[in-house]
């Protein structure tokens, strides 16, 4: 049984994206298929290249999360470069039909309630929320690797509540993995929901904000 939500209390909802808005590991596939098709292709040189600088970017963000202590980020080696690929990427292999089951009504009922939403997440967003077709839903973007630092580190959540202006408890966070979305919320203070640990589905979610946990 998740923790119960206090709707009343939730002045922002901040939203994870990779596993939380969409299905990553079918992202994940769908890049590989992509990979080698373009492989044995006339593009297959800037695969390649694509591929290398994606890993390299995956292997320096690792490497800060294995770390662990305060997961500070510090400069990123060819971050623009990274981008720029990961760009196009997103934009050619996301829809807005891969969003998971309840994201869109659960987002759309909260812009209904007029309660302000806004992104968080480890990495830039890229084209990720346009190419979902859920960008009009946010207010800021977020990412923990321009703030200084990855989730769960306490400090990148502070400034994210001061940004806001608002009190710890009147932040609800959703994320999909209770070691980065959810480990910092009991020193920090703000309500966390783990999409797929404690909640379902984005639906059974917003079935507790809107019936109480009891109903849940």
């Amino acid at each position: 049984m998740p923790n119960p939500i206090d709707l009343d209390r939730i002045k922002v909802v901040s939203w994870d994206i990779d596993g939380t808005m969409y299905d990553l590991p079918i992202l994940i596939r769908a890049f590989k298929r992509d990979l080698f098709r373009r492989m044995f292709s006339l593009g297959w040189i800037q695969a390649w290249r694509d591929f290398f600088r994606l890993l390299r970017f995956k292997t320096f963000m690792d490497k800060v999360r294995a770390g662990q202590g305060d997961y500070a980020v510090g400069q990123v080696p060819n971050r623009d470069a990274a981008a720029r690929t990961q760009d196009e990427m997103y934009g050619r292999l996301l829809r807005p039909s891969d969003t998971l089951p309840g994201v869109v009504a659960l987002m759309t009922w909260l812009k209904d309630k007029e309660i302000p939403q806004v992104v968080f997440s480890d990495y830039r967003p890229s084209t990720k929320l346009s190419a979902l077709g859920l960008s009009h839903f946010f207010d800021k973007v977020y990412a923990g690797e321009d703030l200084g630092h990855l989730k769960p580190a306490p400090i990148v959540f502070q400034k994210i509540l001061d940004d806001l202006q608002i009190r710890p408890d009147q932040l609800l966070h959703i994320g999909d993995r209770p070691d980065t979305d959810g480990a910092a919320a009991n020193e920090v203070g703000y309500q966390v929901a783990i999409i797929g640990h404690g909640f379902s589905s984005a639906s059974a979610l917003m079935h507790q904000l809107q019936n109480g946990p009891q109903n849940d």
